[in-house]
């Protein structure tokens, strides 16, 4: 059986900017978003991609462009392996959610991967049709129940506690937050928990405190729900290679 410790996939990091390239994986995720823009490009297989609820088919040659906050699965199809690249960039640039299949713009993204240098991200960034920025509008319980969370990784107040506070049935909080954020507050409570550790991973704190840090209970949980989100362990996107990396040429 596959897991994500057997994938070949890398991370590389350069300022503002960051690279996952994932081959020949069978490996899915939940649902979740980026505080980045995010923009993917199939190179083998096809993937079945959930973004804000829309559906799409994504082909080799395929790019798909997923503004900051929008949630997205993007797994295998019919569970037959696939090859991608994510990009992960610090930008507030107004690029819609949209599929892009042009050659001349794919050449531009592989491009970026090859050299990860600023001249090559701002040629494809300004190759993308531009759009309005896609607002998404919450209601206030929404809101609010979003930033007590991000600011309460460790703690969080329970969802009857918030719900009294606002006079609603608990069940009536969970679907409103679903229908304006397309996650559950539990799942939105994992996800954030999970891109705070990113975070330190990036900066270079140790896996072992990173799980306490960011609110999980022990390591185990720690694991199984990081990799739930990210189709990879912490160790493996710490260091920024898969365990069996040295199986294949670099």
């Amino acid at each position: 059986m596959t897991t994500p410790r057997d994938i070949n996939q890398t991370f590389t990091r350069q300022s503002g900017l960051e690279l996952r390239s994932t081959r020949q994986s069978r490996q899915a995720y939940k649902c979740h978003s980026h505080a980045q823009l995010s923009i993917g490009a199939i190179v083998e297989g096809k993937t079945h991609c959930v973004c804000n609820g829309q559906e799409y088919l994504l082909s080799p040659g395929d790019i798909i462009v997923i503004p900051a906050h929008v949630p997205h699965s993007c797994n295998p199809h019919n569970g037959h392996p696939r090859s991608y690249h994510m990009l992960y960039i610090e930008t507030t640039l107004p690029l819609a959610r949209q599929v892009i299949r042009s050659e001349a713009i794919f050449r531009l993204y592989l491009n970026v991967v090859d050299t990860m240098t600023p001249s090559s991200l701002n040629a494809l960034l300004a190759a993308f049709p531009h759009r309005e920025q896609e607002e998404d509008i919450l209601r206030p319980t929404s809101q609010q129940l979003q930033q007590t969370i991000l600011s309460n990784l460790l703690t969080p107040p329970t969802l009857d506690e918030f719900a009294r506070r606002f006079s609603l049935r608990k069940e009536t909080l969970i679907r409103t937050f679903r229908q304006d954020t397309g996650l559950t507050p539990g799942s939105f409570l994992n996800m954030s928990r999970v891109e705070y550790a990113k975070a330190r991973l990036r900066a270079g704190d140790d896996i072992a405190d990173v799980g306490y840090q960011s609110g999980f209970a022990d390591q185990s949980h720690f694991h199984k729900t990081f990799v739930r989100y990210t189709a990879a362990t912490p160790r493996q996107y710490a260091t920024g290679r898969s365990i069996s990396d040295n199986k294949y040429p670099s």
